[in-house]
């Protein structure tokens, strides 16, 4: 049930697989309750886990006791997750009954579904998704952010990110409200902001974001150092990946 109602839910971002630590055939219970709300497991199968021994996975998710305590150690960065649900496959009584307990275990799973898929939209890749931004607008976009950087007069590195100084040319602050536009779209884990120095003075593009963007930013915008009356200060930036 768990891996229809993730398919159903958020499908189109996730690659969604389930097994058991003991499969058996899919409970007509299952298939009863998840047809009811429209979705249909019948064609899906118990698979064993091992058959996944050696893939990786973004999240391992358990969703009974038994299988936490059962469930092998998969390679690389998979975050493990433990929902503690009730075991339909155990319930008692007659078809009423069992249906019952199937629905119950159906909507607290879909409810979890629902808050943890939430959770992690928030908490979006540290990647640049150029797909998000429109296809028309796409290069447009790239040339602009070239245009753009290749005006940074100073870096500064920040706490949580980088700050850029530009002159205060007539059309900047434009380009800076075009640019912001579109790159929110494909990198939505940064944060932007703008200030103006009062009397003409310059104007500071600041990037930050939550742990990693600092590194994020560090690695996509490559800073080239030049030398200056025997000290060394950041005066240029070349865009190379992600905020491209």
């Amino acid at each position: 049930m768990a891996e229809g109602l993730l398919m159903h839910t958020a499908g189109d971002r996730y690659e969604v697989a389930s097994a058991g630590v003991a499969p058996t055939s899919i409970r007509p219970e299952a298939i009863e309750v998840m047809r009811e709300i429209g979705i249909d497991i019948s064609q899906q199968r118990s698979k064993p886990v091992d058959d996944f021994i050696g893939r990786e996975f973004d999240y391992v998710i358990t969703v009974c006791d038994n299988a936490k305590e059962q469930c092998p150690v998969f390679p690389g960065s998979a975050k493990s997750i433990h929902w503690s649900f009730d075991d339909p496959a155990i319930a008692e009584g007659d078809e009423p009954a069992r249906l019952t307990v199937f629905r119950h275990v159906r909507d607290e799973i879909l409810d979890r579904l629902r808050l943890f898929v939430a959770n992690d939209q928030t908490q979006s890749p540290l990647a640049c998704d150029m797909t998000a931004i429109p296809a028309d607008q796409r290069q447009q976009h790239i040339a602009k952010s070239r245009d753009l950087f290749s005006q940074i007069q100073e870096s500064r590195e920040l706490p949580d990110g980088y700050e850029f100084r530009f002159a205060s040319l007539p059309s900047l602050l434009t380009s800076l409200a075009e640019f912001i536009s579109l790159e929110k779209l494909c990198c939505p884990f940064l944060r932007f902001a703008i200030e103006v120095e009062a009397e003409g003075g310059p104007v500071w593009l600041r990037l930050t974001g939550r742990e990693g963007v600092k590194a994020f930013i560090r690695e996509e915008i490559m800073v080239y150092w030049a030398a200056q009356s025997g000290e060394k200060s950041l005066r240029g930036c070349t865009l190379i990946r992600g905020l491209l």
